[in-house]
């Protein structure tokens, strides 16, 4: 009896399973044709056919590359190919996953596949030239000089969706504004038309403004409703003086109206629809304004008459009247696009991005120079990391020059387009050069406005402002986890930091629960600091900026164990390693740690007082250095041994104790000796890191404690 219900359940519940996963593969299709990507992968992922089914593991491979899954998306595509699809789109964005992850040789190897099965000379075949093209510039440029290190705003800015158009405040120092399409947009989802639509729908980019205010963003806070609306409403530029905005609103995000506002309490809401009175006509896709100053703009178009693509121009305001745009010629303008034009206050120095051939993979970031020939000359990339295989658009440089915002969907944005700050190892000096009228502006303007031109002396003493780093830990699972898509994102942010001051080293230190013996947990936690060294030293670090520490379940920052139960935080927390960068002040880096965030309930006081120890000199004891795992009794009877290396020495040294008082220390080490570690001896650090002699003889005046090391030792 009950095999014949169990048999009729199976048969009535089978048409049932087959219905929601066709749903599924429905849904997915659905979402993937609106281009909603991320809604896609979700309802593939639930699809348990899907590995059987080529054409949906190309849908789903598609999805992950606009998602920021490139390997995810290399999978499935390989999925495809050995389910025999014929569908060439496999090939070409394999190339592009493969390029978004900057291994440019295998890029063009399947670049090349795909123009082998489409037809020669179509569309696809051309961009499949032309990434080619580009793959063999990027992989020459690819280990260049980096001018600048460059960090995500990070998650209290960016969103998962697109987050783009930046502009800092003309006025107050730390303000940033800048568009997004996030879930709180005017107006919720909506189709091509404008009509709600749930499914099918995309929420509409509104305008946003955030602070940064010691070191921390504030909430991002929207534009009255007055200025956000159901449509796209994409921020251009202010007027110097911030007194005015100026703003698009577009349906498709190509083809919209400008307006310009001001921030008057009083204005009248009825004029908010007026245009504003400038030479640029968005409703036929002139976009990117830039202004200078009151007599000359800069924007980008595709009008008739340019050069291919979008191509920057710029106008001159004369006796109360905008003047015909001109084309800033092929000096600056190609076949490609270039847009998204910044003019520095010298007005001899202009950023834009472009699509051209000569770049890592979408738009990068161009610099030109205006020569005293008048001539627009020395266009350069700025390579990375600055720019990526991704699209590096708005490039806008701060008011003193030292850094730079712009926006980027490179693989290691949370969501599509985010906001990133770039800070440069060199002063951007014609950022402090001011003129009325930059050279580049013809000489047959009228007399008066040709005798404008004022140029203030370059400030040569000013104090340029500190340069923020925020260090985070790099947390992980296991041992195959240390190396996850986060931490090699924060990993590279560090490798970074270092290319660009060479003058800096960096501690890491490796913690973890107890697991069997401390031995090992010592041992392995030293091993798994290794690993993010490895890393560091191929992307060109060298491995004496790096020393690794190993902790084992020695300094726990969350309690292990709370009322006899095994703590799910502290398994969370304590299994992470933490990175310190070492600096000198004089180089103008603030560095800010992001320390593990426990609540004091939970929170173990160890780590947190060998930390506070070291705001100074302390000393401890070394007492065995071998290089392979130490076993001893003395690792079960002390809770503060540390397993220390240089990341290019072979050996392992152990260490025990963290004392303020060098005689403390003297005393630990003779009962080392008593416990036969002959070779024990005192080791003096300066903020957690050791110091030789030679150094502590140079400090000894500073610090009492050192002159009694130097007699004893």
């Amino acid at each position: 009896m009950l095999r014949c219900i169990l048999f009729y359940m199976i048969v009535f519940m089978f048409p049932f399973v087959s219905f929601a996963q066709r749903t599924y593969k429905k849904q997915g299709d659905i979402y993937f044709d609106a281009g909603k990507y991320r809604d896609a992968l979700d309802a593939y992922s639930k699809h348990k056919k899907i590995d059987k089914e080529a054409e949906t593991l190309i849908k789903r491979g598609i999805a992950n590359y606009y998602t920021g899954f490139p390997d995810a998306c290399i999978s499935d595509m390989a999925g495809a190919n050995i389910l025999k699809s014929k569908d060439p789109r496999q090939y070409q964005y394999t190339g592009m996953a493969y390029m978004a992850k900057q291994d440019y040789v295998q890029a063009a190897r399947f670049f090349k596949t795909h123009l082998n099965v489409v037809k020669p000379n179509s569309q696809e075949w051309f961009e499949s030239i032309n990434q080619i093209k580009r793959c063999g510039y990027a992989q020459n440029q690819k280990y260049g000089a980096q001018l600048a290190f460059v960090e995500n705003l990070g998650p209290n800015v960016n969103s998962i969706y697109e987050d783009f158009a930046p502009v800092q405040s003309p006025t107050k120092q730390g303000r940033y504004y800048f568009s997004s399409a996030r879930e709180d947009a005017t107006g919720g989802m909506r189709d091509p038309k404008g009509l709600v639509d749930e499914v099918r729908g995309k929420y509409s980019s509104d305008m946003y403004l955030v602070d940064l205010k010691d070191g921390n963003w504030s909430s991002v806070l929207p534009f009255e409703q007055l200025l956000n609306s159901p449509k796209h409403d994409i921020l251009q530029d202010f007027s110097p003086d911030g007194s005015i905005i100026y703003y698009i609103k577009s349906s498709d995000l190509v083809h919209g109206t400008l307006y310009s506002d001001t921030f008057s309490i009083d204005r009248d809401p009825t004029k908010l629809t007026l245009e504003a009175q400038l030479p640029m006509d968005a409703s036929n896709g002139d976009k990117d304004l830039f202004i200078f100053n009151d007599s000359l703009i800069l924007f980008s178009s595709n009008r008739s008459g340019g050069y291919g693509g979008y191509d920057i121009y710029y106008s001159i305001r004369q006796n109360n009247a905008w003047e015909i745009p001109v084309n800033l010629g092929p000096s600056i303008n190609s076949g490609s696009n270039e847009d998204h034009p910044f003019l520095t206050k010298s007005g001899t120095k202009l950023y834009f991005s472009s699509d051209r051939l000569t770049s890592l993979g979408g738009y990068d970031i161009f610099a030109a120079s205006h020569n005293t020939k008048s001539e627009w000359s020395d266009v350069k990339n700025l390579g990375l990391p600055i720019n990526s295989p991704g699209d590096d658009l708005g490039f806008e440089l701060s008011a003193d020059g030292s850094n730079a915002l712009f926006s980027s969907n490179r693989i290691e944005s949370i969501g599509g387009h985010d906001l990133y700050m770039a800070y440069f190892k060199e002063q951007e000096l014609e950022q402090l050069a001011f003129v009325e009228i930059p050279p580049f502006i013809p000489s047959l303007l009228n007399d008066s406005l040709a005798s404008e031109p004022i140029v203030m002396e370059t400030p040569k003493a000013e104090v340029l402002p500190v340069r923020d780093f925020v260090s985070r830990s790099l947390y992980f699972k296991d041992n195959d986890d240390v190396l996850n898509p986060i931490n090699l994102n924060l990993i590279k942010k560090v490798s970074d930091l270092m290319i660009i001051y060479p003058e800096i080293s960096i501690t890491l230190t490796s913690h973890y629960i107890y697991e069997s013996k401390n031995e090992t947990d010592l041992y392995f936690s030293i091993k798994r600091a290794e690993k993010v060294a490895e890393k560091l030293i191929l992307s060109g670090i060298s491995p004496h900026r790096i020393t690794l520490f190993g902790c084992g379940a020695n300094f726990p920052v969350a309690t292990p164990v709370i009322n006899g139960i095994a703590s799910s935080l502290a398994n969370k927390v304590n299994k992470r390693i933490d990175i310190n960068v070492v600096s000198d002040p004089s180089l103008n880096l603030r560095v800010l740690n992001d320390n593990p965030s426990v609540a004091e309930q939970y929170r173990d006081t160890l780590w947190d007082t060998f930390i506070e120890n070291n705001n100074g000199i302390t000393f401890r004891v070394k007492f065995s250095k071998v290089s392979q795992m130490l076993k001893s009794d003395i690792l079960n009877l002390r809770n503060d041994v540390i397993i220390e290396k240089k990341a290019n020495d072979g050996l392992y040294t152990y260490t025990a104790g963290n004392f303020s008082s060098y005689n403390d220390a003297r005393l630990l080490k003779n009962e080392m000796i008593r416990k036969n570690m002959t070779e024990a001896t005192v080791v003096p650090y300066l903020k957690g890191v050791s110091i030789d002699k030679t150094k502590a003889s140079n400090l000894a005046m500073d610090y009492p404690e050192l002159s009694t090391y130097l007699k004893f030792e």
